[in-house]
């Protein structure tokens, strides 16, 4: 099977934007005039991609404030990137006049989530979210799943390390939404099942 280049020459985001291939997987992003191969994720990587998307959505749907999307495209500033989540708020959030969704996203996060897999850039990463908050993103989050560490990118700012003990706060975009640091990394420590094998109730008889 063929696979891609890590990263290859374009010559403009016009380009790459024509090329048929940029939202099959492997993803590809187009940065500072390279066409680079997204790192696809681990499990660790997806099970907090899932949690936190869910977490956002559950604070945000009951007042429409806006939508958590994975793994979604968006051109802004020169590159076209697939940030592992994006939060959008409802006013940059395009549909059509039957209000289905617009497909192509030409405007920035309003929260920028990236979610470090093993290989992956630490200093891309951090070049990718200092662009964001430069270009019109409001704030940004760096979770590296290995090191249990979270940094937050805000406008005009260095990057901030929160404490073990620490919480994400979704302020100013999504003021309210906060996470313990434990818990967000909580989502990586599976229990499918911790009950006793030996309790009756238990057992097959005992099952509903």
């Amino acid at each position: 099977m063929a696979t891609h280049p890590r990263t290859l020459e374009v010559k403009t985001l016009e380009e790459f934007l024509r090329w048929s291939r940029i939202d099959e997987k492997p993803y590809l992003e187009y940065i500072d005039g390279r066409i680079e191969v997204k790192v696809s994720p681990q499990r660790k990587h997806s099970a907090i991609e899932g949690k936190l998307c869910q977490a956002l959505d559950q604070f945000a749907e009951p007042s429409r404030l806006g939508l958590a999307m994975p793994e979604l495209r968006c051109t802004f500033a020169g590159r076209s990137i697939v940030p592992d989540i994006v939060f959008h708020l409802n006013k940059n959030i395009q549909t059509d006049e039957t209000g289905v969704f617009v497909n192509e996203v030409f405007i920035p996060p309003d929260i920028h989530v990236e979610i470090r897999s093993p290989g992956q850039s630490v200093k891309k990463t951090k070049q990718k979210l200092e662009h964001s908050v430069a270009s019109g993103c409001t704030l940004g989050w760096s979770i590296d799943p290995e090191r249990e560490t979270i940094d937050v990118y805000r406008p005009g700012a260095d990057p901030e390390r929160l404490s073990p003990d620490g919480f994400l706060d979704g302020a100013p975009v999504l003021p309210g939404f906060r996470h313990a640091v434990a818990e967000v990394f909580g989502w990586l420590r599976y229990r499918p099942d911790n009950r006793r094998q030996d309790d009756p109730d238990q057992g097959p008889a005992g099952r509903q």
